[in-house]
């Protein structure tokens, strides 16, 4: 397929399909499709996703998408948008590469994309509740892998870094955007005494290790 970044202040992704390519998209993602395209529904369970491991995910907390994707089959053009502000990036991925997006960044991806939702990284509160209990925090992703094309946007402007290995880099939770699967990350948790007259106020921080492509966005 052919993929095109479109727009300015809320971009879009202009997909061009030959006949019989397929691309796949949450539903409500669609701006618009030429009458030839066919739309179909796609289970999760058919891109080998289980339904346990889908429920577990939910239980977690991840509500970015459901059970089932849009697949538009060529020929013809179809576009998509979050409806949004933020860059859109078109990405081919090689056989076997594989990328780890955020969650709610996903546009689009090639039918020959593997999909997999997983947790990238989790946390506890490092102060307990009235309860006693730390709560968890999870960082969702969209686990991708090659051959295909994906389409994604980013809060702002994207930042890249190609790190080697044993080459490590500090960024906030929010601005991590996406990184390979060869990319370890890590919560820590640092201590800022400016941000309370009371004393330090701990701050979650993500500490991401190479070798791999690391990816941040400005607007985070």
């Amino acid at each position: 397929m052919q993929a095109d970044s479109v727009g300015g202040i809320a971009p879009a992704v202009l997909v061009t399909l030959r006949p019989g390519e397929k691309v796949l998209s949450a539903h409500g993602l669609m701006l618009y499709k030429e009458q030839q395209v066919q739309l179909h529904r796609r289970t999760m369970k058919s891109l080998g996703v289980s339904r346990t491991h889908l429920m577990g995910m939910h239980a977690l907390g991840d509500s970015e998408e459901s059970y089932f994707f849009a697949e538009y089959e060529g020929p013809g053009h179809v576009s998509f948008s979050r409806d949004k502000g933020g860059e859109v990036r078109v990405l081919p991925l090689a056989p076997g590469q594989t990328v780890r997006l955020r969650d709610g960044h996903l546009i689009c991806f090639e039918e020959s994309v593997r999909y997999y939702p997983m947790v990238l990284a989790q946390y506890q509160a490092p102060v307990p509740d009235a309860n006693g209990q730390r709560a968890t925090t999870y960082l969702f992703a969209d686990e991708l892998t090659g051959p295909g094309t994906i389409v994604y946007q980013s809060h702002g402007n994207i930042l890249s870094f190609d790190l080697k290995p044993g080459e490590g880099m500090r960024t906030s939770v929010a601005s991590l955007l996406a990184a390979a699967n060869t990319v370890s990350v890590r919560v820590d948790w640092l201590s800022n005494p400016s941000m309370a007259s009371t004393g330090p106020v701990p701050l979650p921080v993500l500490a991401v290790g190479g070798p791999g492509l690391v990816l941040v966005h400005s607007g985070a």
